[in-house]
């Protein structure tokens, strides 16, 4: 006779907080609180692609966005990432416009 089936156990709560954040969905303000670059998984993550298949792209020169190999690891700039996504850029403090006449060689 055969061994009863065994049956998966539900998941503890303390990881269901975690997969939680994972599965947000990404937008302007949380890519740009990654700072100026992110790591290639979080790229992925960004761009909704598996880990694995960023850095298959990563080795052959064909990730979507620019990104430097720093050491062992990859880094990706956000500003080009947000780029592709066709979102707005940060506002950065930028010169004003009435600075505009205060500045350079006197008339």
């Amino acid at each position: 006779m055969r061994p009863p089936r065994r049956t998966r156990t539900a998941t503890p709560a303390t990881g269901e907080a975690s997969r939680r954040e994972e599965r947000q969905a990404w937008t302007a303000e949380r890519i740009r609180a990654l700072g100026p670059s992110t790591d290639l998984a979080t790229a992925a993550a960004v761009l909704g692609m598996s880990r694995s298949a960023a850095y298959k792209l990563a080795r052959r020169d064909a990730f979507p966005t620019p990104l430097y190999r720093v050491g062992a690891r990859y880094r990706v700039p956000t500003a080009p990432i947000l780029a592709m996504l066709h979102l707005p850029q940060a506002a950065g403090p930028g010169p004003d416009v009435g600075d505009a006449d205060s500045v350079g060689d006197p008339p």
